[in-house]
């Protein structure tokens, strides 16, 4: 069974009387050679759909559930996972029968297939009719999707996604990545409140790999974040560990979920 980290947030908690509706965020979905190996099947076709089977009714049971995918997944490319991560499309196919609505591409593995790849994957993304935030085929794609709004049990949730960095891989050939940058974010916020978000998740690819505790620029940007704009849920991944996790004043802070599946020899975690 997969060891997750996996956080509900039901917004009854977030001062909206007795109203309520759940949304999952799950951590990090990643892609290692031994997911990659286990998933491989004698026809040459990949099936991750047992990685999920227990763990589907919780997250398919829930209003809204949103995944950070930390891999391209491109098409009839070659796959491999690290350093340079690369997934069947049969991975996300496992992921949304497993209940997931919002996928995550903001990461620093997202450029691991470089413009193509990530254009691939939103491609993947886009036939399967799944929400998707964090990269963009064009800027003008980024600004025809946001601000980006879902009703859910009844509130107005504005999603943003952002990344630290992407390994040191520079977008090229015209796609968007949505880096952490302050001003971006200020004004990503501005929108989603004209837009109608009533509450608004943002979901950070941040820290320091495999500490137990955030690094005070984890803090630094959550305070940014929650006290001077006020976003209700920040939710981070990356670190590949479960972190700290604070509420107050009606806002929540998750500062790492850790990974949500990451397979190492025939064991998954």
């Amino acid at each position: 069974m997969n060891c997750l980290a996996v956080i509900a947030v039901s917004l009854l908690s977030l001062l909206f009387g007795y109203d309520e509706a759940e949304i999952v965020f799950a951590g990090d979905a990643m892609m290692h050679q031994a997911q990659l190996d286990a998933a491989r099947r004698r026809d040459g076709t990949y099936d991750f759909s047992g990685c999920f089977t227990l763990i589907r009714p919780y997250i398919a049971g829930a209003d809204y559930a949103v995944v950070n995918l930390e891999t391209p997944v491109s098409a009839g490319q070659h796959f491999s996972g690290y350093p340079c991560f690369n997934a069947p499309e049969s991975y996300i196919d496992a992921l949304a029968d497993a209940g997931f609505d919002m996928f995550l591409t903001a990461n620093n593995h997202t450029l691991d297939r470089h413009a193509r790849g990530l254009r691939a994957t939103i491609d993947a993304l886009d036939t399967r009719r799944l929400d998707h935030l964090g990269t963009y085929r064009t800027a003008a794609a980024r600004d025809s999707l946001l601000p980006m709004v879902r009703n859910i049990g009844g509130f107005r949730v504005g999603f943003l996604n952002y990344t630290y960095g992407t390994n040191g891989i520079e977008p090229s050939d015209g796609v968007a990545v949505d880096y952490i940058d302050r001003e971006r974010m200020r004004r990503d916020v501005d929108a989603l409140r004209r837009a109608g978000a009533e509450i608004i998740a943002a979901c950070v690819h941040w820290g320091v790999e495999y500490k137990l505790i955030q690094h005070r620029e984890q803090e630094s940007l959550a305070r940014f974040l929650s006290d001077d704009l006020g976003v209700e849920l920040v939710i981070g991944g990356h670190p590949h560990v479960v972190q700290p996790m604070h509420f107050r004043d009606g806002r929540l802070t998750v500062y790492s979920l850790g990974n949500f599946i990451l397979l190492l020899s025939d064991k998954t975690f």
